[in-house]
């Protein structure tokens, strides 16, 4: 009976096909005609990082034209939270800017300020006041506020 119920749930679980989910949360901003933000800060309450899957968290900016969207982004894809900023998806030659490891249970403020021409984003890790900043050259109106999740 044993060598049955070993062999009924492997065929099973060979049958189990691969499990996909992606929820995405968004907090949209719409400024007056004319108007534009002009800087974007916050708290992030690190969460622990499931075991299982590929997380991404992170709360951004993106043009009308959803060209791309200037980040700071929360990556659990090495097994440890990374925390760092850029400009994703539609200009790849865009360096990405500096990060740290993060962990659950911490806070990590960020700031990003436009200035003339770039945009400034300053990373700060409450516990230890680590800090990483960096500065991207993206003139655009970055008009729509999001916060993202897969």
């Amino acid at each position: 009976m044993y060598y049955f119920h070993t062999f009924f749930l492997a065929a099973l679980a060979s049958l189990a096909g691969q499990a996909t989910a992606v929820s995405w949360y968004f907090l949209r901003y719409y400024t007056p005609s004319g108007a534009k933000l002009t800087s974007f800060t916050g708290e992030i309450a690190i969460p622990s990082l499931p075991a299982a899957g590929v997380y991404y968290l992170w709360p951004g900016l993106q043009p009308t034209d959803s060209s791309g969207v200037y980040q700071n982004v929360l990556d659990g894809r090495s097994g440890t939270w990374w925390i760092g900023s850029g400009w994703c998806c539609s200009n790849p030659s865009l360096p990405w800017g500096g990060g740290f490891n993060t962990y659950g249970g911490e806070t990590v403020a960020f700031s990003n300020v436009l200035n003339g021409n770039q945009w400034t984003s300053t990373l700060t890790r409450r516990s230890s006041g680590e800090v990483v900043t960096d500065n991207f050259a993206l003139a655009m109106d970055l008009v729509t506020t999001e916060s993202k999740s897969l």
